[in-house]
């Protein structure tokens, strides 16, 4: 039976296994590589809604394929391909590359099936990527289930009726349409995050990789579950903040899942996969009675369960005390942004340095397993002083502690791109900024430049290029020391840790060199001999990626529940 819908996952640079880039720490706090290999969450929302509704949609991670397999053909394998139509996401912007070039490919074997883009990114310059010959349709905003089932199920009936399906972006014969973005989600009622159709498509098309989240998951298969859609906080560089959401997608307010579908889920999941349930989104800005709720129904899962938590702003005590209640096994991370009180306002975020540490302190107290702290550098008005600091002050808390090794902090930079929507995208004098990149085409070509000082797409008043790229890997340094002398990393991490820094900085200034090279041919010559170093020290740059995992990581799959579900269930 032909497929109805592929889902299409890019690398963010689609030539990648040709190109020699530096993409540097851009991706060294988060589970996937700088190739961005890990598909947004959105494909099994996206999959079990049009599934239950009786269409077939099947995910394939390109990216995983051709990271994993340098023989892997993506041409060939795209040419095999004939649903009805395909869909790629372009949800954050380090995608724009990959994600157009991917849908040239698509064109170039398949003029006649439809390529629909979706996500953040998409949703933003919607205008623009509309008029790429390569993209037929663009769904907006973060509600886009319903809008895709009645897409999908228009193209099946081959009605060619486009304007009742809310926010869409269509073209015809040269004109483009622009339908109102008005499905927007109130309560997530209708969205599942249902892991199980993995193991459904790996038994309906034999095909393992092409599912796979991102690479290493099967060692460690870390579940990830939104707890909210939309933001009730306004970072000024976030593309998901509250102001962010109402530019791209027209969201007012936040929706959150319902507590107790949230806990089914999770039970669901744990069925499955015994490993970390990563909880994505900040749970106490649903308010109080939201969490009591959560807490209520949190009861049902296992004591021992590993679970982790990500905040937004400081939580209270009353929170770790009903957390210690229900779970022996969390860990929580926090991202301040900066030490720096007046820095972090500026940024959009207003508790002080000393809610911050109170409430980590009393947190490791608690019982908690670890608790990461995340800065970022080339913030509003960060100096390179400034930046240098932050280890001074990891360092006081450090001692302030007792050099627990369970508190674990981490350091990178706002790369490779301030986000767009973003209140410092849109108005960046008032943060300090220089846009060197505005439209999706200039981001398209800054994304492949030499190394990751050169794809940001900002400049900095208060720094310079160079000292943000000196000053982000001299602190990484610091912050690696003090992990290594509180015992949180061993020895040996905390010196291979120092010395792809130390390696990454020689670097990035060999590639300075390369640069000023003025024949090009020569200079893209001398680049390419880098290739294999570039790749090698974008990878666990500034820490090691092991580092983020849950500090238990007890893993495993229930095979033979998953094997009863895959035999069981209803293979369309």
């Amino acid at each position: 039976m032909k497929t109805d819908l592929i889902l299409l996952h890019a690398p963010s640079v689609y030539d990648f296994r040709e190109k020699s880039i530096l993409y540097g720490p851009m991706s060294d706090l988060v589970p996937s590589s700088p190739i961005f290999e890990m598909y947004p969450i959105g494909f099994l929302t996206m999959a079990n809604y049009l599934e239950k509704r009786g269409y077939s949609v099947r995910i394939i991670n390109i990216a995983y394929l051709m990271m994993t397999n340098n023989k892997f053909n993506v041409e060939k394998f795209i040419k095999k391909l004939k649903p009805v139509a395909f869909g790629i996401d372009l949800h954050w912007l380090p995608h724009c590359q990959g994600a157009t070039e991917l849908a040239k490919i698509i064109k170039k074997y398949h003029p006649e099936i439809p390529v629909i883009f979706g996500g953040f990114s998409s949703s933003f310059f919607y205008d623009e990527l509309i008029e790429f010959e390569q993209v037929d349709f663009i769904l907006r905003g973060d509600s886009t289930e319903e809008p895709l089932y009645q897409l999908i199920k228009t193209l099946k009936s081959n009605e060619r009726n486009f304007k009742e399906i809310p926010n869409l972006v269509w073209k015809q014969e040269g004109k483009t349409f622009v339908n109102p973005v008005n499905c927007i989600s109130n309560d997530l009622s209708e969205i599942d995050f249902d892991y199980t159709i993995m193991f459904r498509q790996v038994m309906k098309y034999n095909d393992v990789k092409s599912i796979m989240p991102f690479k290493g998951w099967f060692n460690y298969p870390v579940t990830t579950i939104p707890i909210v859609r939309g933001c009730t906080k306004n970072c000024s560089g976030c593309g998901g903040s509250s102001s962010a959401f109402e530019v791209f997608g027209n969201r007012n307010k936040p929706a959150f899942r319902d507590p107790q579908k949230l806990i089914d889920e999770i039970l669901v999941m744990q069925k499955y996969i015994n490993a970390p349930v990563f909880i994505l989104g900040d749970i106490t800005q649903g308010g109080k009675d939201y969490l009591k709720a959560f807490f209520k129904n949190a009861v049902r899962l296992r004591r021992n369960i590993q679970i982790f938590f990500e905040f937004f702003e400081p939580p209270s005590q009353w929170f770790y005390d009903e957390i210690k209640k229900i779970f022996d096994n969390v860990c929580y991370e926090i991202s301040p942004d900066s030490h720096d009180e007046n820095i972090r306002r500026k940024m959009g975020k207003f508790f002080t340095n000393k809610e911050l540490l109170d409430s980590i302190s009393y947190a490791l107290k608690s019982g908690a397993k670890r608790y990461d702290l995340y800065f970022m550098t080339g913030l509003p008005t960060q100096t390179k002083k400034s930046i240098l600091d932050t280890v001074k002050f990891c360092e006081e808390f450090y001692k302030e502690i007792n050099w627990d090794k369970r508190f674990m902090p981490f350091i990178s930079p706002m790369a490779p791109f301030i986000d767009p929507a973003s209140r410092a995208f849109l108005n960046p004098e008032e943060f300090g900024y220089i846009l060197t990149a505005k439209t999706l085409k200039e981001h398209i070509k800054a994304i492949t430049m030499p190394s990751w000082k050169y794809i940001l797409n900002y400049e900095s008043k208060y720094i310079s290029r160079d000292d943000l790229v000196d000053a982000t890997y001299e602190a990484a340094l610091g912050l690696n020391k003090l992990k290594g002398k509180a015992g949180a990393i061993s020895t040996k991490v905390m010196s291979d840790n120092e010395e792809r820094i130390k390696k990454a900085l020689e670097i990035m200034k060999e590639i300075d060199n390369i640069i000023l090279i003025k024949d090009e041919t020569k200079r893209e010559s001398e680049l390419k001999k880098l290739k294999d170093k570039t790749f090698q020290y974008s990878l666990s740059t500034v820490c090691e990626k092991s580092e983020l995992e849950f500090p238990l990581t007890n893993k495993s799959f229930n095979w033979f529940s998953i094997a009863k579900t895959v035999l069981f269930s209803k293979i369309k």
